[in-house]
């Protein structure tokens, strides 16, 4: 800018013929204006040096508060940065199976279990508590339940089923309608008081048929003595 009002003022001179009164009166107000340029430069300069100072101090608090924050939970630098490379090779994998169809999910149920197992295991670490990792582990929490909740098959509600002629609970738990798979029968013999033996049901009995999944721990106990049973009986 004061390059420029020189030149101005050079093209004035040339351009008209002054006093000496004058020219000299033109050479004051330029280097006027020059001055006062160069007081607001040096001002601008000492606010922007002002500022770089206050944000270097306001790093320094940021950092000191971050050592004493990881002090708290027993954590340094380092620690913290393995801790979120797992948060964020976690939300990588999470993000990769939410792209999936809920058939594809279901055959890769094994990897949205790995997931969701992995997700539950970081809060273990004190660093979870750092506002910087609560959040997106609500986050992470959030996602493996659904993924985990799309890859399952749907579980069979509890129903009724009549027994027919030469029916056996083996049968029944392989149906279609009922499990999909004769190895569940257990569920159905124990979900019946009215079945006593469950090598005897009679036609016309109206059975409770249990919901599906996996067997409790009474139901494998009561399979497991009915085999023993069955074995020593054969012997």
């Amino acid at each position: 800018m004061l390059a420029a009002t020189l030149v101005c003022v050079g093209v004035t001179f040339a351009q008209q013929e002054m006093s000496k009164e004058q020219w000299q009166q033109e050479v004051n107000r330029s280097t006027q204006l020059r001055n006062e340029l160069q007081t607001k430069v040096q001002h601008l300069t000492n606010e922007v040096n002002a500022l770089q100072a206050q944000s270097s101090k306001l790093d320094g608090d940021v950092n000191k508060c971050m050592g004493d924050l990881y002090t708290l939970v027993g954590a340094d630098v380092q620690k913290t940065e393995a801790y979120r490379a797992e948060i964020e090779a976690a939300e990588r994998k999470a993000d990769d199976l939410i792209r999936l169809s809920d058939a594809d999910l279901s055959a890769r149920s094994g990897e949205v279990n790995e997931l969701a197992a992995e997700v539950k295991s970081l809060p273990e670490n004190k660093l979870s508590l750092i506002p910087e990792f609560s959040g997106r582990l609500d986050a992470l929490d959030h996602k493996a339940a659904s993924l985990q909740k799309s890859s399952s098959p749907p579980v069979a509600t509890a129903n009724s089923y009549t027994v027919g002629n030469g029916d056996c609970l083996w049968n029944i738990s392989k149906k279609k309608d009922i499990y999909s798979n004769a190895w569940l029968w257990p569920k159905i013999w124990k979900g019946n008081d009215l079945v006593k033996n469950p090598d005897v049901i009679r036609p016309g009995q109206k059975l409770t048929i249990p919901p599906g999944g996996e067997m409790s721990s009474e139901e494998k106990a009561a399979a497991k003595k009915y085999y023993a049973k069955k074995l020593k009986g054969a012997l």
